[in-house]
């Protein structure tokens, strides 16, 4: 599959309904005053909102049977009300879904997917599978659920990625984010927003100008498809990585992009970037540099560290699928396609 063949679903409209499902974790289950904020503010939005039959249970360490999730899924995409498939949040399943899901189905009604984390099993498979672009962005109780409102830079770059069927454009750096964690258990994230850093802005690590296919998501979420035949084609992609909050050390990492060579996906690319880590102290960044370098030092595309995309917030939208272009010299990310009709 490649981007002149990618299937784009209608743009996100006021009054359009989300559909909001759980492929993976039950979050959604545990933490009802999440679930009420991330519907609150996209109704703050214009959307209106409806839940798949089984997105609000919980079975153990996953929202349900993966029948019962597939099922949800299907669902969505077969309603003609729900415009975007909002993924609830990750986990670490939702690979249990790739036997069950019927493709056919995607490909006659495409719709807006959209989660991160565990959810790049799904946007990866859907892309592979049906062509569909899918979107590597906020989640419902993560972003749409922040304290007191969603951050804006997240706001900004969902509704331009999903609102707007122009090419999405130059990406900005936010001038701030924030790793810290609030107890949802204990409902501190109730009693005050998260406290954010200022950001010193991207890593322009490795010089050079590359344009490709966007392809990626979650480094420790994509080791689910390694073998099978969702693995993406990477001829000619942009690969954008980023670890979860269970930070894998430098050293994983480094074993990780070692395979990659050796499967020959870093033969392939026109460019990495890299969300910002979250939880790595400052050595544990140096560390993590050095790595990428060491990896790659024998590939001449560029490479951009510490983006705001994955598990730190706030985060932009990156639509699987979509053509961009890095210019390192210039420090310019640009997505260069609208990711919608």
């Amino acid at each position: 599959m490649n981007a002149l063949t990618a299937l784009k679903a209608p743009r996100l409209q006021p009054g359009d309904t989300v559909g909001v499902v759980s492929p993976s974790w039950g979050g959604a289950g545990a933490f009802p005053h999440r679930v009420q904020r991330g519907v609150d503010q996209l109704t703050a939005l214009g959307l209106k909102v409806k839940f798949g039959r089984h997105a609000l249970n919980q079975r153990g360490f996953v929202s349900d049977f993966p029948k019962n999730r597939a099922s949800d899924l299907h669902d969505m995409f077969l309603d003609p009300d729900v415009r975007l498939i909002l993924a609830a949040i990750g986990g670490d399943h939702a690979c249990h879904l790739l036997p069950l899901l019927d493709f056919a189905i995607v490909r006659q009604h495409p719709k807006l997917f959209m989660g991160f984390s565990d959810m790049t099993v799904l946007n990866l498979a859907l892309w592979k599978e049906t062509g569909l672009v899918t979107f590597n962005g906020p989640a419902l109780l993560t972003d749409f659920a922040e304290n007191p409102e969603m951050f804006e830079y997240t706001k900004t770059w969902f509704q331009k990625a999903v609102c707007h069927p122009t090419p999405i454009g130059k990406i900005e750096p936010s001038p701030y984010w924030t790793e810290e964690t609030l107890d949802w258990g204990t409902r501190k994230d109730l009693e005050r927003p998260r406290a954010r850093q200022r950001s010193e802005g991207w890593t322009w690590l490795k010089g050079g100008i590359g344009e490709g296919v966007l392809l990626g998501g979650c480094l420790e979420s994509l080791q689910h498809l390694r073998g099978t035949k969702y693995w993406p084609d990477w001829k000619e992609a942009i690969l954008f990585l980023e670890t979860s909050e269970e930070k894998p050390p430098p050293s994983t990492v480094d074993g990780l992009l070692m395979d990659f060579e050796n499967m020959g996906v870093l033969q392939a690319l026109r460019g990495l970037l890299i969300g910002r880590p979250m939880r790595y102290s400052a050595e544990e960044k140096s560390m993590l540099r050095d790595v990428i370098l060491e990896r790659t030092h024998q590939y001449n595309f560029p490479i951009v560290l510490d983006m705001d995309f994955g598990h730190t917030a706030p985060q932009f939208t990156l639509p699987i699928g979509s053509h961009a272009l890095i210019n390192v010299p210039k420090k310019h990310f640009e997505i260069l396609d609208a990711a919608v009709t």
